[in-house]
């Protein structure tokens, strides 16, 4: 009777349980660059919906303040801020440095070639319009934030017009 229960044990061998890990290293392998791409592409896309909303922000003091507000673009830097153009003080708020500019999250880089700086009148248009060009941090993913003269903000493939 004690020989019919040890040789019905049941169990993994060593062989397949290194089958198991020599598999799912495999797929960790081919899954790892995918991963990747998939981080950095919701970083951009994180960056630009912030872009956008601060966009928004500065269109909204415009409006609610009756004023013009300008988003000034500092692409060397990598960072924004709101004037008011009417005394040329900065929009200073918590986030901001002591200048009025703010950085977007995740180190994002942002660059502009037609336009450095965006205003907005009281009734939320602008006669700037023009693509900002979000990137992740290591510049392998990237947007564009496009402002119309209507003050509409939309997100787009990098190359949309």
């Amino acid at each position: 009777m004690l020989e019919r229960v040890l040789s019905n044990s049941r169990g993994l061998t060593i062989a397949e349980l290194l089958v198991t890990i020599g598999i799912i290293g495999i797929v960790s392998v081919t899954a790892f660059p995918v991963f990747v791409n998939f981080l950095q592409a919701t970083q951009t896309r994180g960056a630009a919906r912030e872009l956008v909303d601060l966009l928004n922000q500065a269109r909204q003091l415009a409006i609610a303040t009756n004023s013009r507000y300008q988003v000034e673009i500092d692409t060397a830097n990598n960072r924004l801020r709101f004037v008011r153009t009417n005394n040329g003080q900065p929009w200073i708020e918590p986030g901001t440095d002591g200048q009025g500019y703010r950085r977007l999250e995740n180190q994002a880089r942002l660059s502009n070639t037609n336009r450095p700086a965006f205003a907005f009148n009281p009734l939320g248009t602008t006669p700037d319009t023009g693509t900002i060009t979000v990137q992740d941090s290591s510049g392998h993913s990237s947007l564009g934030v496009v402002v119309s003269t209507t003050g509409r903000i939309r997100i787009c493939p990098p190359n949309c017009p």
